[in-house]
């Protein structure tokens, strides 16, 4: 690879300088004023990563236990497990640091394809500043907040989109080295593209479908022109899922596809979806095919392509309120970028020659540029910045709230909502039955259980706070968090907050954040059989819950010895059963007396155990993650095997 020009690292500088001074309160510590950010939930991903790197590790403080692999794509996370400090301030550092240099990548991307420098300089100066969105959605308009900041910026400030931001960061890196790969075709190209995309794929799934959807783009931009070869971007593709597939593997994809939707306000692929979507391709094929008529240079007609591609399912959404695909509006972002970069190739073409009617056109353009971007532009460089400063966490309502849950050392879980279920485990290791990422959970009682009892079903109060009460029970919740209509947290999403006022016990109260316990046992419980729920629904706990409530019953005693390895000690009458409240995994292994013993998954989703004496459980992972992981060894040795062949 040639060095890079000095001129362009100075510029890439001053893009970069620019960017953080602008935003400098995103890299300082404390807490996010923008209370409803999920910002707090992948720092607290990256904290328990941090503390216990293994992949193929457990995690019991989320959704009742899952495996390390199902918490998120780890990119980000382990990243900020190789840095220094704090886990949490670190991921907010790398996190800011990642979103400033946006406009630098893009620099380069529009600089690579046009080989204009002064115009890629512009663009990424515009694309610093304004944001077309803010003109386009009046939806977009009213959730600007406390301050003006470019929607994608916005989107990480207020949201906690960092890892999309990283990702579309990342992106025309690769799109410079899919056209690399196409046309130059050495394999030291190919290995840079497949290194780009497995890294923003294992950053963020929504920016490696964006990566998807904008390489098949480009490849059908490219497809014909002279020296490009579609198989070498395939073959990338091919090479980078090899990379990635110590972690994708491919219970690890099905579970995501297969949660999202329901994950994506309950997104429905229903005969709307099915007529979008063959319009949405119909009508990429048909630009396609006119720009190539037209006889339109590659890099024009990649970007009206992906304007066109991106524009559609967000402006359905914003317009319509439908979603083609799953959260339709996070693309966004994308929409944007492409947006810009095509305002920035609009004004090069009509600017550059001697044409006076181009030249007209570039000043009308100029002139419509201003008049709709000037107030954000003015609104960026004058705003106080104070106005997003970080706030010390120990000033929140949630982290009180937190703080008063640790010092309980509770022995079961905690049922906290709203952004507190975020943020908690950024705090302390206080295990809960909710969490930050449900689309990787194969267990979904938890989430179901929550849902039931923040909003209630059924016409009769006095019977939805009996079952609410053997839903907490059943996840074996020893408190509850309640945020009621005056409290300063965001959400505050209970129906009735009142509900368990005179059932259970409220042990903690400060203006309208109250904290109730539920009675608790264990987190094991002896039963017979026909105790067992036949299913997994709220009208079948009764007999279960009067069996783990009963007092004359053998107490099982509960040890994490730690994160991978559990202990039940007590006595088990021969024919009961142990139910442990911990999400059922193939990757646990049990033993009692020295003997195996079957780890069985009941209807609730939990472990099941069939023991009469002390059980030692431990997570060992799955054949499925040891074999992909060997795969991937392989083909990282593989290619770093051919890159030292073909070095030179």
């Amino acid at each position: 690879m040639k060095r890079i020009p000095r001129i362009d690292v100075l510029l890439a500088l001053i893009l970069f300088a620019l960017n953080v001074a602008l935003t400098y309160p995103l890299f300082l510590p404390g807490d996010t004023p923008y209370r409803d950010s999920i910002e707090g939930g992948y720092a607290g991903m990256a904290r328990f990563v941090n503390a216990h790197p293994s992949p193929w590790g457990w995690n019991p403080l989320q959704y009742c236990g899952l495996p390390t692999q199902f918490l998120y794509v780890p990119g980000l996370l382990y990243v900020v497990w190789l840095l220094p400090g704090d886990p949490v301030y670190t991921y907010k550092l790398l996190t800011a640091t990642l979103a400033c240099l946006g406009p630098v990548t893009f620099y380069f991307c529009f600089f690579f394809f046009t080989g204009s420098r002064l115009w890629a300089f512009l663009t990424a100066l515009g694309y610093t500043f304004y944001s077309p969105v803010y003109g386009l959605i009046q939806a977009a308009d009213k959730d600007r907040g406390l301050t003006y900041l470019p929607w994608r910026l916005h989107v990480y400030a207020k949201y906690g989109e960092g890892p999309h931001n990283a990702g579309l960061t990342l992106m025309p890196l690769a799109w410079i080295a899919a056209w690399r790969t196409a046309t130059v075709g050495q394999y030291q190209e190919i290995f840079v593209l497949a290194v780009l995309m497995a890294a923003i794929t294992l950053t963020n799934w929504i920016a490696g479908l964006a990566l998807a959807i904008t390489c098949l783009l480009l490849m059908v931009s490219g497809f014909g022109r002279p020296g490009f070869k579609l198989s070498r971007i395939i073959l990338a593709g091919v090479l980078a899922y090899g990379f990635a597939c110590f972690w994708l593997t491919p219970t690890f994809i099905h579970t995501i596809a297969f949660n999202w939707p329901a994950d994506a306000f309950n997104y429905k692929l229903q005969n709307t979806q099915y007529v979008l979507i063959g319009w949405y391709v119909g009508g990429l094929v048909g630009l396609c095919l006119l720009l190539r008529f037209l006889k339109w240079p590659f890099w024009e007609t990649f970007l009206a392509l992906a304007v066109a591609a991106f524009s559609y399912p967000v402006m359905m959404h914003y317009s319509f309120g439908i979603d083609m695909i799953p959260e339709s509006r996070r693309y966004a972002i994308e929409f944007e970028l492409f947006l810009v970069a095509a305002l920035g190739s609009f004004f090069q073409f009509t600017a550059n020659g001697n044409n006076r009617v181009r030249h007209f056109c570039a000043v009308i353009a100029a002139i419509a540029f201003l008049a709709g971007g000037a107030s954000q532009i003015r609104s960026y460089l004058t705003q106080p910045r104070a106005q997003f400063l970080p706030i010390a966490a120990e000033q929140t309502t949630e982290y009180k709230a937190a703080k008063w849950l640790a010092d309980q050392k509770p022995q079961g879980r905690v049922l906290v909502s709203g952004g507190l279920r975020f943020r908690l485990n950024s705090w302390f290791d206080v295990a809960q039955a909710g969490g930050a990422f449900e689309s990787g959970l194969r267990n979904r009682t938890p989430v179901h259980f929550s849902y039931h009892i923040r909003t209630g079903t059924g016409s009769n109060p006095g019977m939805d706070v009996v079952e609410s009460v053997r839903e907490l029970k059943a996840l074996g919740v020893e408190y509850v968090v309640i945020h009621g209509r005056g409290s300063s947290e965001h959400y505050r999403d209970y129906k009735n907050p009142e509900k368990f006022e005179g059932v259970l016990d409220r042990v903690y109260g400060e203006t309208d954040d109250v904290i109730y316990r539920v009675p608790f046992r264990s987190l094991a419980h002896a039963i017979h059989p026909e105790e067992e729920p036949q299913h997994a629904f709220r009208d079948s706990l009764q007999k279960y819950v009067e069996a783990i409530d009963n007092a004359t019953r053998p107490k099982l005693k509960v040890t994490w010895i730690d994160t991978n390895r559990v202990k039940i000690d007590g006595d088990i009458s021969a024919g009961m059963l142990i139910s442990l409240q911990v999400s059922h995994d193939p990757g646990w292994q049990a033993k009692s007396g020295g003997k195996p013993v079957a780890v069985e998954k009941d209807t609730l989703g939990f472990i099941k155990l069939r023991a009469t004496g002390p059980v030692e459980l431990e997570y060992k992972g799955t054949p499925e993650q040891r074999g992909f992981a060997f795969l991937s060894v392989l083909t990282w040795a593989g290619s770093i095997g051919m890159l030292w062949k073909n070095r030179g």
